[in-house]
């Protein structure tokens, strides 16, 4: 499996890896609003989480879970996992920042941090994927 020969434009694996990291992001806010917004619907099932499912959040959230597995199949057919998949955990900066945008979340100064070291080692991880796709 060689990134030589990828397809451009929308077919590229580039914006499919992108596309799936958006597609979790987006997906687990969903969960999260979902599951605040059904947790006290049912006392005897709220343990299950299934009282989840009354929530229009939570259906559209699986919608976006179906369309990350797509894309992220797409991106195993022409990108290693072993460069694919440490990228793909740039949803461990987007989740807590969409949390703290998005729903209002506090995120504590030692969250900071790590989200900035993640972020330094996405940035580690790309720079060898940079010089990559330089030479292809």
């Amino acid at each position: 499996m060689t990134t030589e020969n990828n397809p451009t434009g929308f077919r590229n694996p580039w914006l499919h890896l992108a596309i799936s990291i958006a597609c979790v992001t987006v997906y687990e806010l969903l969960l999260k609003r979902g599951a605040a917004e059904t947790a006290n619907l049912s006392p005897s099932w709220s343990w299950t989480g299934l009282t989840g499912l009354a929530s229009i959040y939570v259906w559209i959230a699986i919608v976006f879970v179906i369309l990350s597995l797509i894309t992220w199949l797409y991106v195993l057919r022409y990108l290693p996992l072993s460069i694919a998949f440490p990228i793909s955990q740039a949803v461990h900066v987007l989740v807590p920042l969409g949390s703290w945008l998005v729903l209002g979340e506090n995120i504590v100064t030692l969250r900071w941090i790590g989200i900035a070291l993640v972020s330094l080692g996405l940035a580690v991880v790309a720079r060898p994927v940079a010089r990559l796709e330089e030479e292809l």
